[in-house]
């Protein structure tokens, strides 16, 4: 695990959930009570069901390629999406465990597209993060 993350919820499932520690702090100062609350329980049905535990309006199983859809050990970007938050992250293997890794966040998701701003941050990091563990 790379030193700027943590674990949000290791242990209680088949998959754990880890989080940059930057966007954890951004959505401690920035989500809404319902949104921490929202994510809290995303995160747990996630660790304890995979993504088929979620419906299909809380997880985005495609928010895209990184770096791009034809590079070399590209990455697939997808998002918890609690009430008007994103919490942008990928699947990878952590110690043999499959661990989704958040990398970023839209705390202020209001309109239907995402902030392409936001989404190619966290994507980028997932990349390096996905690169970095290999």
């Amino acid at each position: 695990m790379p030193t700027e993350y943590e674990y949000l919820l290791k242990g209680a499932g088949p998959y754990d959930v880890a989080i940059r520690r930057t966007t954890k702090d951004l959505i401690d100062k920035e989500a809404s009570a319902e949104q921490k609350a929202g994510l809290e329980d995303l995160v747990e049905r996630f660790a304890v069901g995979g993504p088929q535990a979620l419906p299909r309006t809380k997880l985005n199983g495609n928010e895209g390629w990184f770096p791009s859809e034809k590079a070399a050990g590209k990455v697939r970007l997808q998002a918890l999406k609690p009430w008007q938050l994103r919490a942008y992250g990928f699947v990878c293997s952590i110690a043999g465990k499959p661990t989704f890794i958040i990398t970023g966040a839209d705390c202020s998701k209001k309109q239907d597209r995402a902030n392409k701003n936001i989404l190619k941050a966290a994507g980028d990091e997932a990349f390096r993060v996905d690169q970095q563990l290999k």
